[in-house]
């Protein structure tokens, strides 16, 4: 056989730091070459990308490209499936080649001429083959997927709180402490974006940033810039169920982990808890912007009334939202210039305007108040703790029950109708259940923030937590004064939630 020009392609589904395989690809492909008398002119190599599918590959397009364009005559690769393992990339390669008069020669599964019948025929079936294979495997990792997420075993990756080790999931103390404070504060109300804040000032590493450092460490690189804590991030994290020890396959909760292979860092009442809060509808959630830095800038509302009366005969309030806006620069007497004070302004019929600092000091004053008396806790009470613990219980004798159901259905005792029955019923119950313990959870208020202590655990709260009571106790309705005339409290109205 002549020499001829060719073209070296190897290909790897998925990037692997320990090994380089591509490049041990280009090496078998060059000993193949140099036996069979080809030339190698070219590489093309397409890193941690899959054959099967439509998934883009930048060098295989390039590498037909160049074959059509007469580049070599040649393509060398360890097998064909590196080539293509799909019918679809197959034909493209083939009609790619046939008018390029280009074959290809691999390792393993010998010479080809796609302008031949036999050729065509081979390679096509070999495609359709390893597409069959592909699918079975992917299968039989499918149900071992399954068969691990039953025995609890542990996933692929730890995640933050854990180190896996010798197949275990290892705690790492220090990480654990971290989730346990944001568990902690998250339950006793302190806003996702103030703890997250308050982690970045004390030089606590985010999760992302431990991974990366960890990363350039197993690669001999200077360790990265830290990623701060983000609301998102630590959202994310005290939600996993895994750190209650719960088993989750597919995106759903399906059994525990076995407690010698990962041991849990939360309680699974914990971890109910903070699920119920954080997505709990009437929770504010975060826009992603700049975090508030006023009491009541976007919460107080315009009180003015411009005459008109409603249907029962009622004035109509503005009902515009006031915002903090700085103070305006104005003329003195003498003919200088002099700044006002900032103030709360109506968005809507800019008619009404109050000193913030009078606003933010007597609101504040009523708010300690109302908290300071002995009923104050009832006015965040949400439901009954025992009665939590009973829902939390009869969920777990119903998801047995379901399992229970299942498995008698695989043995052919329940037909499926009796199976969904069962199953739909049960489910109306969970359900019930379910609401029982999301109306039992904690309001997003600090748990000290009522009581003898309202001043001080005041005192302490993040801007987000103050404005979350403030959300959750009333809403403060600032109507028009005269200007020049000094602060009158009774201009500025609270209207208690029921």
């Amino acid at each position: 056989m002549s020499s001829k020009p060719a073209a070296s392609y190897a290909r790897i589904s998925e990037k692997v730091s320990t090994r380089d395989k591509v490049a041990d690809q280009h090496v078998q492909n060059e000993a193949h070459a140099a036996a069979r008398g080809y030339r190698i002119v070219a590489r093309y190599t397409d890193d941690g990308i899959s054959a099967l599918g439509h998934k883009e590959r930048p060098d295989f397009q390039r590498m037909l490209a160049d074959a059509e364009a007469g580049a070599f005559q040649v393509i060398v690769a360890t097998e064909e499936e590196r080539l293509a393992r799909n019918v679809e990339e197959k034909l493209e390669l083939h009609a790619a080649c046939e008018v390029a008069g280009v074959v290809w020669d691999t390792a393993r599964d010998g010479y080809v001429d796609p302008a031949t019948d036999s050729g065509e025929f081979m390679s096509t079936i070999r495609a359709a083959m390893g597409r069959i294979e592909s699918k079975r495997k992917a299968r039989r990792q499918r149900a071992a997927s399954d068969a691990r997420a039953a025995d609890g075993m542990p996933t692929v990756r730890p995640g933050y709180g854990y180190r896996r080790k010798d197949g275990r999931d290892v705690v790492v103390e220090a990480e654990a402490a971290v989730i346990r404070e944001a568990a902690r504060r998250v339950l006793d109300g302190h806003s996702l974006r103030s703890i997250a804040t308050d982690f970045n000032n004390r030089g606590i590493p985010s999760p992302r940033t431990g991974e990366q450092a960890r990363q350039a460490e197993r690669e001999g690189l200077a360790p990265p810039a830290p990623i701060p804590w983000q609301g998102v991030t630590l959202r994310q994290m005290i939600r996993r169920p895994s750190l209650a020890g719960m088993r989750t396959h597919r995106g759903k909760v399906v059994g525990t982990f076995n407690p010698e292979l990962h041991p849990a860092i939360l309680d699974e009442d914990t971890h109910a808890r903070i699920e119920a809060l954080l997505t709990d509808p009437s929770r504010a959630q975060g826009t992603g912007g700049r975090t508030p830095v006023h009491l009541l800038s976007g919460l107080a509302r315009c009180g003015r009334c411009d005459g008109t009366v409603d249907d029962a005969g009622q004035p109509v309030e503005c009902g515009g939202r006031m915002v903090r806006a700085p103070g305006r620069m104005t003329t003195t007497k003498s003919g200088g210039a002099k700044r006002q004070p900032p103030a709360y302004v109506c968005v809507e019929c800019h008619k009404v305007r109050r000193k913030q600092g009078d606003v933010d000091e007597f609101v504040t004053e009523v708010i300690l108040r109302r908290l300071e008396q002995p009923d104050a806790a009832q006015l965040f009470s949400r439901g009954d703790e025992g009665a939590s613990k009973q829902a939390r219980d009869a969920i777990e004798a119903i998801d047995a029950k379901l399992a229970t159901a299942a498995d008698q259905f695989a043995d052919d005792v329940l037909t499926g109708d009796q199976l969904r029955r069962i199953t739909a019923r049960l489910r109306k119950e969970r359900a019930e259940h379910e609401r029982t313990i999301a109306e039992s959870m904690p309001a997003r208020v600090p748990v000290d923030v009522v009581g003898p202590l309202a001043r001080q655990t005041w005192a302490g709260l993040h801007i987000d937590s103050r404005r979350a009571v403030i959300e959750a106790l009333a809403v403060v309705v600032i109507e028009p004064q005269g200007s020049g005339r000094s602060f009158d409290p009774d201009l500025i109205r609270i209207d208690w939630r029921s």
